[in-house]
């Protein structure tokens, strides 16, 4: 059993400032007054402090993902996710594969490489905000033999909607556990794109995603074809959060979802990348 949390943080003057980093340390000593053994902050948060969470990540013995801030040579910033693992170390480091257009082209390095980092629990997927729209990085995760994935990213609340069906279609596409990770409710006060300029509203309802609990192929088969109501949200969604800050911690067995997607939901699948 592994419990994990989705801390829907909230930014300070915006994201990738270094005015979120106490705040982030304070997050992470509720953390571990709840027993978390693998806790995520949202995109783009902290930004700063790689020292600071690997010593903290030390103190609580929990694996802790963040996001780090770098400018690059060319103007441009390269925005790592970080995993650092129990005894303060970052064992796992990605960029972000897929810029969501204009409004990260002109800012950001993309990567072009998706790893998937080893812990005690199990194989740790990360997708990075917009990674999650486009079925192919979840698909290459889920092959590669991912057990669980966190999904971090900064939202726009006007779409949140749109945000939870896509992860609810994500993990049955591949029967996964999806931990989506927001941040809280808030405005950045001035975005500029073409002629427009704009004030959007982000974070929110953050949200904890398990497959069906079931354990072979006749369940599977059976049970909808017997008049009981599966796969509904209220069923797969195991914790959601408001729109204010907050922590949403779930416990769940990543082996029994693990044995299912491989002996039962993928036994039949054909057709698979070269990973």
């Amino acid at each position: 059993m592994v419990r994990v949390a989705a801390i829907q943080a909230k930014p300070s003057y915006g994201l990738f400032t270094e005015k979120n980093l106490p705040r982030a340390l304070e997050l992470l000593d509720n953390i571990a007054k709840m027993e978390v053994d693998i806790a995520a902050f949202p995109e783009g948060y902290p930004s700063t402090g790689e020292k600071e969470l690997c010593k903290k990540a030390r103190e609580i013995g929990s694996y802790i993902i963040a996001t780090m801030l770098q400018k690059t040579e060319n103007g441009k910033y390269r925005s790592t996710c970080i995993l650092i693992s129990p005894e303060g170390e970052v064992i796992g480091k990605q960029g972000k594969t897929t810029l969501l257009w204009v409004f990260e082209e002109g800012l950001f390095e993309p990567a072009d490489s998706l790893p998937l980092h080893n812990t005690i629990h199990g194989k740790v997927g990360i997708l990075r905000c917009s990674e999650i729209i486009y079925p192919e990085p979840m698909s290459i995760l889920s092959m590669m033999g991912a057990d669980i994935v966190f999904v971090i990213s900064n939202w726009n609340a006007n779409v949140i909607h749109l945000w939870h069906r896509i992860i609810l279609v994500r993990s049955w596409e591949n029967w996964m556990p999806i931990v989506g990770v927001n941040t809280a409710e808030w405005t950045k006060s001035r975005l500029v794109y073409g002629d427009f300029e704009l004030e959007p509203r982000y974070g929110g309802y953050s949200i904890i995603v398990v497959p069906e609990d079931v354990a072979n192929i006749d369940e599977f088969i059976v049970r909808p074809y017997s008049g009981e109501n599966m796969f509904t949200e209220e069923r797969l969604i195991k914790s959601k959060a408001g729109k204010d800050e907050e922590i949403l911690v779930a416990d769940m067995d990543l082996k029994r979802y693990s044995e299912f997607r491989w002996t039962v939901f993928f036994r039949n699948r054909r057709l698979k990348f070269n990973v």
